[in-house]
């Protein structure tokens, strides 16, 4: 079981925890596989952190019980797939998101208007990265899509990265009345 495992860097109690708080973790690790492609159950479904370094990048989270972090070094990632999830709009007559979209303004931004939760929804955005001996997948909001593509891209990562955006739904070209 211990050839399963990656190889695994204790972090510092001074680096990580410098306040007595728990850390909040914005993605959760849902599948890891070996170079068998062995699904390592240990690992899958722990929240996480994923730290984006011109090096390399680290996944921080608490595996076993303790704080770890998985070390990919650039040399070893073969792949980064960025799934953007589906984007639905669903707007009412007379809300300042439905105006604005009308007026042009993209969704992104018209998004900070909404009224009602229900109005503008992105399912969870999937990053999966391919290394030469194991496979990640982790999941996160679906509104950090454009800012993991940005910390990406200015890490030097446009080589490995593969871009995949599901359709948006957009329910205000549909005349329901």
């Amino acid at each position: 079981m211990k050839e399963t495992l990656p190889r695994f860097a204790k972090s510092s109690k001074n680096i990580v925890n410098f306040s007595n708080k728990k850390p909040k973790y914005r993605f959760r690790l849902v599948d890891f596989k070996n170079k068998d492609y062995k699904t390592d159950l240990l690992l899958c479904q722990t929240q996480c952190n994923l730290e984006i370094l011109p090096k390399g990048v680290m996944v921080v989270g608490n595996f076993d019980g303790t704080d770890n972090i998985i070390p990919l070094l650039k040399d070893e990632i073969r792949s980064i797939s960025l799934i953007k999830g589906k984007e639905t709009i669903d707007t009412f007559c007379l809300s300042p998101m439905h105006i604005l979209l009308k007026l042009g303004i993209p969704s992104s931004i018209s998004r900070y208007f909404k009224v009602y939760p229900s109005e503008h929804k992105i399912t969870e955005t999937q990053v999966i990265i391919k290394c030469d001996e194991y496979q990640l997948k982790l999941i996160t909001s679906g509104n950090d899509y454009g800012k993991l593509l940005r910390i990406f891209k200015k890490a030097g990562y446009t080589d490995e990265l593969n871009l995949v955006q599901k359709p948006t739904l957009s329910l205000l070209n549909y005349n329901l009345y």
